[in-house]
């Protein structure tokens, strides 16, 4: 990590990128519009071997805001956790404030953050999706079933790295992530967190806003979680605990009438979503889909290791890319 001294920022914001000009545009412009004086933070922009017009937009950013935002350029292993490490090592702030470049944050957004972490070594904060209910089921199932950060540090003593904060001191105590997943990272710190007794934290007030993702990528996620799921019983088997790979539990719908419409509450916009029946047959199609997808990842995994598909140069053959 970074060395700090008397001059070191509060914070450093933390943002792994990947192929994603749109994105990291979207975020850069939010994070450098702050009410935290510029002088109390910096914005490590990780690019992670992006092949498009990416690097161009950060190296604008790094033009514009000469004193703020800094390039990182992280090539070597192709995954969003080694994005995230090479942020860290070049980190200088007592706070590491983690963001994906998609999402958007209000100007009060850092300020917040430090204040939380005034009081926990490890903050998740609420995520909420930029769309309304009403823009249709595969919108309102991310509403629903997606980004449930409150339930799992609760139950699961994690928080997504999309809205992650920590203090210096608890990557110094247990480390940094792991870059051999390509998924389930975020949980695997979380649980080293937890385990080395750090306090802890939800944080409402803090929104992180996320596009919806589509069926498609929604799909692509949950592959992505079955081969995490397999990585993590593999790689520290004595901490997770070994799931079967077809649970007849996962028939079970994950979604109710109750559930949308409190949802639909929390967010405070269309109260009205619809409740019909068809609506919720389309969730729990979606559901068994995930469901599927989970299982071919694991599947996948177990024919074709993560960690061992390396190429020469350490870099990882497949790119997972940073929405992990």
């Amino acid at each position: 990590m970074g060395e700090t001294d008397d001059e070191a920022p509060a914070a450093s914001v933390i943002v792994p990128v990947y192929n994603d000009p749109d994105g990291i545009d979207r975020t850069l412009s939010a994070v450098t519009d702050q009410t935290v004086p510029a002088s109390e933070y910096e914005v490590l922009a990780v690019d992670n071997g992006s092949t498009d017009g990416t690097r161009a937009v950060i190296e604008d950013y790094c033009r514009r805001y000469p004193d703020l935002v800094d390039l990182v350029v992280a090539d070597e292993v192709q995954g969003s956790y080694a994005a995230r490490n090479a942020g860290i090592e070049r980190a200088r702030g007592e706070v590491f404030a983690f963001v994906d470049a998609d999402a958007g944050v209000e100007r009060t957004w850092l300020a917040s953050v430090l204040d939380a972490t005034e009081t926990a070594d490890y903050v998740g904060c609420d995520v909420r999706i930029d769309e309304p209910l009403s823009a249709g089921p595969v919108v309102a199932y991310n509403h629903v079933a997606e980004f449930t950060v409150e339930r799992d540090l609760r139950r699961d003593q994690f928080a997504p790295t999309c809205c992650l904060a920590v203090r210096r001191r608890v990557v110094e105590d247990v480390g940094p992530f792991d870059e051999r997943f390509v998924s389930s990272g975020d949980v695997e710190f979380g649980r080293r967190v937890h385990a080395a007794g750090f306090e802890t934290a939800y944080e409402p007030s803090v929104p992180v806003y996320h596009p919806a993702r589509s069926g498609r990528e929604l799909i692509e996620k949950y592959v992505r979680i079955g081969r995490g799921i397999e990585q993590r019983q593999r790689l520290y088997p004595e901490r997770f605990e070994q799931r079967p790979l077809v649970d007849w539990r996962a028939l079970l719908p994950t979604v109710s009438p109750g559930k949308l419409q409190n949802s639909a509450e929390a967010v405070q916009s269309d109260v009205d979503a619809d409740l019909s029946l068809p609506t919720l047959a389309v969730f729990y199609l979606l559901d068994q889909l995930l469901v599927l997808a989970t299982t071919a990842g694991r599947l996948a995994e177990r024919v074709d290791p993560s960690e061992d598909r390396i190429d020469s140069a350490g870099g990882r053959v497949d790119a997972s890319g940073c929405r992990v």
